[in-house]
Parts: C-alpha cells; structure tokens; sequence
C-alpha cells in the first residue's frame, strides 16, 4: 500500500509493524543509499491534557514519499525512525501520533529549513487536534510531542563512509534512550515527592518529561566516540525497562523558542 499524502495523512487501521516475514526489523542505516540527505527522528512521548493514549500508543511520520510506523516511545523498536530526502525544494515531515485503538491524537508538522544541518533537536512541539482547536489555550492544556531530531544535508551524507553513519546512527539512538531514561527518573521523583517522600532535586525536574510546548528538553552531547559496548547496551535495557513499567499517556507544530543540541 502507498503511504498516506499529507493532505490526507490519518492514523492507518491495524498494528505497528515491527518485523518483517523474516523476523527482521527495519534496515541498518548504513544499507540505505541515502547520499541525497536524509532526517533521523525518534517520538519519545505525545501527551493530550485529559486523554488516555492507551498501553501502545503509537507514531506515524511522513517526509514526501518516506513514511514510517513506530510505537511511542519509538526507542522500543531499538532503531532510529530513519527518512530519506527526495530532492523536494521545501520538504516538510508530519508526525501523527495516534491512541492504542489507532485514533488520532494530534500532528506536527516540522519544516526541514527549521533544523540546522548536523545538529540533534530535541524539542517539544504543540500539537495540532484538528481545526476545532485551532484558537490559542493554556500551555499546561496544550497538548504536545517530544521529538528527537538530526537533518544530514545531501552534502553531508554524500560525503559520509559507511562507517561514520553507523556512528552518527548509533549516537542518536543512545542520545534518544538517555533522554528517555533522563525524563523517566524525573517522573519517579517527582511522583516520589508528590507521595510525601524526600524533595527532587531542582536540575531533575528541570528535566522532566512534561515540560511546558514552548520548551526544550535538555541538549544532547556531542559524543567523542561511537557508543557501543556495555554503557550502551545497559542505557538500552534500562531505558526499555523503565518505559515498561512508567508508560504515561501520551497544532502545526508549533516550536516556542528554546535551546538545541550539539551536532554530529
């Protein structure tokens, strides 16, 4: 089936496919020819002020002709959401989140000119629930998305080695399950303190999960070397750990400012 044009670009009927015939899951980044540029993307979390997004909610993403199907948080597929630029002049990708019974949730709509090339974005956008709430609420009513963004400019990867994008590959993954372990433990604490046990620290719930629209989530750091080995293999049962136990319910999208992370 052809993937959904985004003027029409709906939460589809079925389950998120997560392997193929041959029990594989999506392909490497490395074996995708991608030297015309390409966006990796994660969805860490949608939340709807008031709604209930259910124990499997998931993620529909589409640049152009590139479309994808991920749950949320899109990290439980252990891979980057991984799209490929199709030469359009002004390429734009739309991220549906949609409930554990396929409904929608709401869209963003992320023009790529707003990514500076290289640089990892982690952000949280207002999500847009359809023309009926296209008038302007409270922030803490808005609903919202957490994205975890990386734009390689046709420039970039042509001149990537195999190698390099495994590594660029590797890192933004290990970025989008530290930033998801990082808001997890927020939630514990600030649960923790709610419960009447000892006060979180002030720089975690700065951290925390559910921060304001307007707001970024804290930057990513520029690794000085690929994260492989038992650090990252650790981050990625941790991480997949606690989004087990600590699930949480998940208009264009809006960025209100904020800060970025280094790039790649």
């Amino acid at each position: 089936a052809s993937p959904p044009s985004s003027s029409d670009f709906r939460c589809r009927v079925g389950s998120v496919p997560r392997q193929d015939a041959r029990g594989h899951g999506p392909p490497r980044t490395s074996s995708v020819p991608m030297d015309g540029g390409y966006l990796l993307v994660h969805v860490l979390e949608a939340i709807v002020p008031g709604r209930d997004l259910g124990d499997s909610p998931s993620c529909e993403v589409l640049l152009g002709k590139q479309f994808a199907q991920f749950p949320v948080p899109s990290t439980l597929r252990s891979e980057n959401i991984t799209l490929v630029a199709d030469g359009e002049p002004d390429p734009v990708v739309h991220v549906r989140a949609c409930d554990s019974e396929r409904r929608d949730a709401g869209l963003v709509v992320v023009p790529i000119s707003t990514l500076a090339p290289l640089e990892v974005w982690n952000v949280w956008y207002a999500m847009d629930e359809g023309v009926e709430a296209s008038e302007e609420g409270p922030e803490e009513a808005t609903p919202k998305m957490h994205l975890l963004l990386q734009y390689v400019s046709a420039e970039a990867a042509a001149s990537e080695t195999p190698q390099v994008r495994e590594m660029r590959a590797q890192d933004f993954l290990l970025r989008a399950l530290q930033q998801l372990n990082a808001s997890l433990e927020a939630k514990v604490q600030e649960h923790q303190s709610r419960m009447g046990g000892g006060p979180p620290s002030l720089a975690l719930l700065d951290a925390a999960s559910q921060p304001q629209p307007h707001r970024l989530g804290a930057p990513g750091q520029k690794s000085s070397a690929p994260p492989t080995g038992p650090a990252f293999q650790e981050a990625a049962a941790a991480a997949a750990a606690a989004a087990a136990a600590a699930a949480a319910p998940g208009r264009r999208g809006r960025r209100r400012g904020g800060r970025r992370g280094g790039g790649g």
